[in-house]
């Protein structure tokens, strides 16, 4: 795919699977090998990535990927975005506030032939944290 390919490729996966939460077409978008990186998770193949999505989901049931900017270039995307959601559900421990958040990230798509065979992902986890109100800090 061309660079302008993989960029719509690279917005149609977050909207389809990220937004709309169709994982039946995850096979569309990502190789069966598929590796994704997070601050607290590394998973390897398509079948676990649907179920780590599947379980947040279920925590953040109306969660919504905004897409700012992205910028790619011969087989990767990064895609920078602002995340909303309403934590309705156990979080790694956390007991769900059902409060919502806005938090921003990154995520970092590489391609192999037409689909994604790598993601790497960066969100401000605090900022979600501090909203929230499941930590807390005291300025001067």
């Amino acid at each position: 795919m061309s660079i302008a390919e993989n960029k719509q490729f690279a917005h149609q996966f977050i909207d389809e699977i990220l937004n709309k939460g169709n994982f039946e077409r995850l096979s569309k978008f990502v190789t069966p090998d598929f590796r994704y990186h997070g601050a607290a998770e590394e998973l390897i193949g398509m079948e676990k990535f649907r179920e780590w999505l599947s379980s947040d989901r279920r925590v953040f049931p109306d969660i919504r990927f905004t897409i700012i900017q992205s910028i790619a270039e011969f087989g990767k995307v990064a895609t920078v975005w602002i995340v909303e959601a309403t934590h309705d559900g156990e979080f790694r421990g956390i007991p769900a506030t059902h409060k919502k958040f806005e938090t921003a990230g990154v995520h970092i798509f590489h391609f192999e032939g037409n689909k994604i065979k790598e993601a790497w992902v960066i969100a401000d986890g605090l900022s979600a944290a501090l909203q929230l109100g499941v930590i807390r800090t005291e300025l001067g």
